[in-house]
């Protein structure tokens, strides 16, 4: 009987295992998180599409949404602003319309040079 016993017992143990990875995973609450790693490719990315909206001969000066996605990333946007922030920077037309529709949760702010602003 023993051996049923010590199979109950290592269930309980899997069982408790398994409860407190989810219970650790699921920290940070409302999944608004950003991890480092996400962060870094999240910028890698919005240089990308910065580069390449210049290289199309984009006009950046107004501040636009340049990607309302990133490959990998798709909870992610990338947006042309100033720093200073200018009124340019809050018309809902230059924004990314994902970030505003609550589609997606995180952004990267680029200047018109392509300098990192802020990614959140």
């Amino acid at each position: 009987m023993r051996r049923g016993s010590e199979a109950v017992g290592l269930l309980f143990i899997a069982g408790v295992l398994a409860a407190t990875t989810l219970a650790a995973a699921g920290c940070g609450g409302d999944g608004e998180q950003v991890s480092p790693s996400d962060r870094e490719k999240a910028v890698d990315q919005a240089q990308l599409a910065f580069r390449q909206a210049q290289t199309a001969g984009q006009d950046l000066s107004a501040g636009p949404c340049i990607s309302e996605s990133l490959p990998g990333l798709a909870d992610w946007v990338v947006d042309i602003a100033h720093d200073p922030r200018q009124d340019v920077d809050d018309d809902a037309a230059n924004q990314c319309q994902r970030y505003r529709n609550g589609e997606a949760h995180h952004f990267v702010e680029l200047s018109p040079d392509g300098e990192l602003i802020r990614a959140e």
